[in-house]
This record gives structure tokens, sequence and C-alpha cells, in this order.
């Protein structure tokens, strides 16, 4: 069972949710704390009523108290960025500092490579059906809230401004995407990896693409300085793990490299030297 979760206040998530409403497949079934909760195809959907998603950090105390529990979240979400331009995104949440948008400070969450790495692929796939072959695709660094440990989380994101959150085309792409999730057309199972010093939308879109690794952590360049405890949380906050990490070796300066180098050894991670 999967927990799909929804907030009224973003206005994507709120009209992919209403597209699930309009299916009639969803099945209301009780309100705990801010969150209407439904029966969405047998698993279960978290509407929150008036918390922006990336702030929905009481969500894994919530869940806990469920006699019900879903073995994965998957957050839909609108995307934003500072010089937008049109993007479907994908990625796991989490801090690998302070907590500037949701979360709790250095800590990340559970990351399913498989799951980000396959909506990554069929978000770059179907885009030509929906008639939006601008957008860009992309997987991103590990960032913002909120921050949960216990499920693996995975958000789906539509951006990156308010013209391309209102196009109503990319909202039934989520619609579909994440309900071919639900129905358990949405699979990968290439190599689990990580990321490190790469910029926050990774640079590795054929290897991905071609099925090389599937990416769940990503630390990217801009995180200074990298430290062993982040490796280590990289590593470990994977549902499956990281067999190899994906290194840009020109982005990290001598000491970093030897640092990375170091502890990719002794977690037994195969280090790929990225130029």
């Amino acid at each position: 069972m999967y927990g799909i979760v929804f907030s009224k206040v973003d206005v994507v998530s709120r009209e992919v949710f209403e597209l699930f409403s309009r299916d009639g497949v969803l099945r209301y079934r009780m309100n705990l704390g801010d969150y209407e909760i439904y029966d969405l195809k047998g698993n279960l959907a978290f509407y929150a009523l008036g918390k922006d998603i990336v702030y929905l950090d009481d969500l894994e105390d919530v869940i806990l108290k469920m006699q019900e529990r879903p073995q994965e979240l998957i957050f839909v979400s609108r995307h934003a960025m500072r010089n937008p331009r049109p993007m479907f995104t994908t990625h796991v949440t989490g801090n690998w500092g302070a907590a500037e948008l949701g979360g709790r400070p250095n800590t990340i969450s559970l990351a399913n490579p498989h799951t980000i790495t396959a909506f990554y692929r069929e978000l770059c796939r179907v885009r030509p059906d929906y008639g939006l072959e601008d957008f860009e695709c992309h997987i991103e660094a590990t960032h913002h809230g909120p921050t949960i440990e216990s499920i693996p989380v995975t958000f789906v994101e539509q951006g990156s401004s308010e013209k391309e959150w209102l196009i109503s085309r990319g909202w039934e792409l989520l619609h579909y995407v994440v309900d071919e999730f639900l129905e358990g057309r949405l699979i990968s199972n290439f190599e689990p990896a990580i990321s490190i010093g790469d910029l926050h939308y990774l640079t590795m879109d054929n290897r991905l693409i071609s099925g090389e690794a599937d990416i769940g952590h990503a630390i990217p360049k801009y995180v200074t300085p990298i430290t062993r405890d982040m490796i280590v949380k990289a590593v470990s906050m994977m549902t499956h793990r990281p067999v190899k990490a994906y290194v840009s070796w020109k982005a990290i300066d001598s000491e970093t490299r030897k640092l990375v180098a170091e502890v990719l050894n002794e977690l037994n991670v195969r280090l790929i030297k990225r130029t």
C-alpha cells in the first residue's frame, strides 16, 4: 500500500487531487489532525488542508499513529526556481545543512532510488503525449522538507512558475504517472547509486535514461564542506544500498576528493569519476 500526498494550498497538488476525485476513485475515510485521508484504489491519499507541502513535517507522526501504514510516500507538488523555466522534476527530500524550506536540519529522508528514477524516466517519456515537449525533465539534488526517515519519499513536481503551474495538461500528466505507479506499471530495477558534486539539476540524463543506474540521494556541489557524515547518510538512507557513486571529480577540491574516495572505499561503494 502506498501513500499519495497532496496539499490544498499548492495549486498543482490540489488540481491533481481533483482529477483523482473526478475519476471517482477517492473514498473519504477520516480526518486526522490537519489532514483528510482517503482510500485511493486500495492505497491512502493524504490531503493537507492548511499547510504547504514542504512543511508537512507532522505527517510521519500522523502515519505512525495509523493501523495501516503506507510502504512509500509520493508527494505531488509544484516546483519553483529563481530563474524559472518549464520542467518536471523528481527527487527525495532532506537537508544537508540548515532547514530553510521545511524539514529538519542536517537530516535526510529515506530514498527509494528505483521509484525516483522510474518517475523521472516516465515524465521524460510521456511529455510529447501531452504537448509538453518544451518542458525539461530532471532529477534534483536532495533538498527541502518534509523530512521523513521511516518511509521512502519521492517528490514529483511541475514547474517552475505560476505560468507553468496553471497548465492543465501538466496536471493530467502527473495524474497519469501517479496512477501508473499505483497500478504497478512504473517499475525500475537498475543499479542503485548516489551522486556527489553534481549540479542541483543532475547532469547525467543519458546515463539514467539508458538504465545505467537508479539515483537516490544527491549531494550537490554547492554543499560545502561535504563531510563524512553526509556521505554515510547518503549511502545509508536508501531502501536499496547503493553499489556505486557518481562523483563530479573536477567540481570538488582535492581534500574533498580524498575524503570521498576514502569513505566510499570504507563503505564498499564503487566510485565512478565524472569529468
